[in-house]
């Protein structure tokens, strides 16, 4: 099996954007998840396939480093490879490329296969493992941000999201893009406006269903000139923590709107 970089040409469309023109990093989730299946289906170990055998994909973590959001109208690369095998998780990586060759996202991700019906992660497939450890391509050096420690329990605010059909992805469960809609979105209209996301991790500890009613906590702190914002989504009743997330933002220098 010859492991290679897979990679799309990706035109960044009004739809995909924010008012300011600069790519929703909800939208960027879902282009990761497009570019993995692209590569998973020619691999042999996509969506489709695995639930022939009662088993699909799941996403246990989420890293993004920002380095500039494209913008409305731009053309970029999209890479993504199988980058490893850590225990359970099978890893993936992505860079986001200007025509220029330059870097302007990258992102690292754990994957679990889990049985559709007992909803418990298996062993990964020889043919997973082959393909994640078989090749030479380097694996980012993204180190893990979230420190449990530093999260405590106490949060300033929270807003409430149902999860409604449009949210609902092949596993019958929320789409891990909505999850970063929901802790983006949780936040200020006035601190969104006037910061940039240059960092995300996200860990999805327990599934959303369908009509399910969350809370999306957030605490806002600063650390010299970056503000650091810690997320917990949480069913209505506060018992369980579906994900735990931290931000990394900078001060707008676009002030516009």
């Amino acid at each position: 099996m010859v492991i290679t970089k897979y990679s799309e040409k990706i035109k960044i469309y009004n739809h995909y954007t924010n008012y300011k023109g600069r790519l929703f990093i909800k939208t960027l989730c879902d282009l990761f998840n497009d570019v993995a299946e692209g590569q998973t289906k020619l691999l042999g170990v996509d969506v489709d396939t695995l639930n022939k055998s009662g088993l699909t994909w799941m996403l246990h973590r989420l890293h993004i480093q920002i380095h500039k959001m494209p913008q409305f109208e731009e053309e970029v690369i999209l890479e993504t490879w199988p980058s490893g095998i850590d225990r359970l998780f099978a890893l993936r990586d992505y860079r986001m490329l200007r025509g220029s060759g330059e870097e302007i996202v990258r992102a690292t991700s754990e994957w679990i296969t889990v049985d559709l019906k007992k909803r418990r992660p298996v062993r990964q497939s020889v043919r997973v493992i082959e393909m994640s450890t078989s090749h030479q391509i380097e694996k980012l050096p993204i180190e893990h941000l979230i420190n449990e420690k530093e999260f405590g329990t106490d949060f300033q605010e929270c807003r409430q999201f149902t999860a409604t059909f449009d949210n609902i992805d092949f596993n019958g469960h929320v789409t891990q893009a909505s999850y970063m809609r929901w802790i983006t979105n949780s936040l200020p209209f006035d601190f969104l406006k006037n910061h940039i996301l240059t960092e995300v991790e996200v860990v999805y500890e327990h599934e959303i269903m369908p009509d399910s009613r969350i809370n999306s906590y957030y605490r806002i702190t600063s650390e010299g000139e970056r503000v650091i914002v810690y997320h917990r989504v949480k069913d209505a009743s506060d018992e369980r923590v579906h994900c735990t997330a931290e931000t990394i933002w900078s001060v707008h220098t676009d002030r516009k709107g």
